[in-house]
């Protein structure tokens, strides 16, 4: 992994996160296998601090800016994509926590987060891109005191090791949202067993249920207001970025692992060159949109070339590696399955559909 082409492109934490990318990427192949919680995995970020470099230095965080921390997220991609997505939605919660102003129960969780005493994650989807139960799935009514919660969070990660999630209601009476912090111990909490999926099964992914569930007012980090994720949203910069800087990490370990074979094979040295050209492309897009670069392309369109280099590179190395690479204990299969989550995950219909067009061979209207 110390080639100089990455290296190059990625600064110094191409050689200080080696160490964490070695370990993360020895350990991906059997939590995927097994489909438990990998302790290995996040031990692993635990270690490095990773779980510290969102938050604010005055909670005792790391802070780390916004093209730093999305190297970072590309670096965890590239060991282990189901590490990267446990970060991915304890940060998006942290992102949360911190849109907040932050109020005081806010405050109170990110110290104990950065602490190591509590784990967070989030349970948004129904607000934004998730189809399975509508934006109401999950509703609030107002109470003395604060509110109740009746319905479902359709996809919440890690679920069963958190000790809040980050969630959004709507108000049936007003359409209006709030966005809210709710510890997992609260009564009427109930967390399902993990869903089966395609890939990354270790990451836990769940429904969690809430039948009249009280949340105090102290505890609405956000609205009510009509739009919540628009206010939640700004801390984070340009939407999106994230999972980009996980598509293209994952990339990266396929077009490594493509370039292992290319040391044997002549007829792959061509592909290769180009899939890291297109690599060095789309990240220097990524970066620039997160400087927010007049001359960058926005969010969605570095989504849409993001997820496509993630599943040509993939299916390269998958097809370069011939049977074998069809072999449930060969890496090539897991990182194809493993980059169709990019296909589903918080992909808004836009991206959904120039992705569908594509695959039609951009042929209809």
């Amino acid at each position: 992994m110390n080639d100089e082409h990455w290296k190059s492109i990625l600064g110094s934490d191409a050689d200080s996160l080696e160490p964490l990318v070695a370990k993360l990427s020895s350990e991906d192949g059997p939590a995927d296998i097994a489909g438990t919680w990998p302790d290995r995995l996040w031990g692993a970020l635990v270690e490095a601090r990773a779980t510290r470099w969102s938050i604010p230095i005055e909670f005792g965080g790391v802070e780390l800016d916004r093209s730093t921390l999305l190297t970072r997220y590309a670096r965890v991609a590239e060991g282990s994509l189901t590490a990267a997505f446990i970060l991915s939605q304890h940060d998006a919660s942290v992102r949360r926590l911190i849109a907040s102003g932050p109020t005081a129960t806010a405050r109170s969780w990110l110290e104990k987060i950065a602490a190591g005493a509590a784990f967070t994650t989030v349970g948004i989807s129904q607000l934004t891109t998730s189809q399975r139960r509508g934006t109401s799935a999950l509703t609030a009514l107002q109470v003395d005191g604060g509110y109740v919660l009746n319905g479902v969070m359709p996809w919440v990660t890690a679920a069963e090791r958190a000790s809040v999630i980050v969630t959004g209601a709507v108000i049936a009476e007003s359409n209006e949202q709030l966005l809210i912090a709710v510890p997992t111990d609260r009564s009427g909490i109930d967390i399902r067993p993990a869903f089966d999926l395609a890939a990354l099964q270790a990451s836990r992914t769940t429904e969690v249920g809430c039948r009249e569930v009280f949340v105090a007012s102290d505890e609405i980090l956000i609205g009510p207001i009509p739009d919540v994720m628009s206010a939640a949203s700004k801390p984070g910069g340009t939407g999106g970025l994230e999972t980009s800087a996980l598509a293209l990490g994952q990339a990266r370990a396929s077009i490594d692992a493509l370039g292992e074979q290319a040391l044997r094979r002549e007829d792959l040295r061509a592909p290769l060159d180009a899939l890291r050209r297109s690599w060095r492309d789309h990240w220097n897009e990524l970066i620039a949109a997160a400087s927010e670069s007049p001359s960058a392309p926005p969010a969605s369109r570095v989504r849409e070339r993001a997820n496509a280099l993630v599943g040509r590179a993939s299916q390269a190395y998958l097809t370069a590696r011939k049977g074998s690479g069809f072999l449930r204990s060969d890496p090539a299969q897991r990182l194809a399955r493993q980059a169709l989550f990019f296909l589903v995950w918080s992909c808004p219909a836009p991206i959904a559909a120039a992705a569908i067009r594509d695959f039609a061979g951009s042929t209809c209207d």
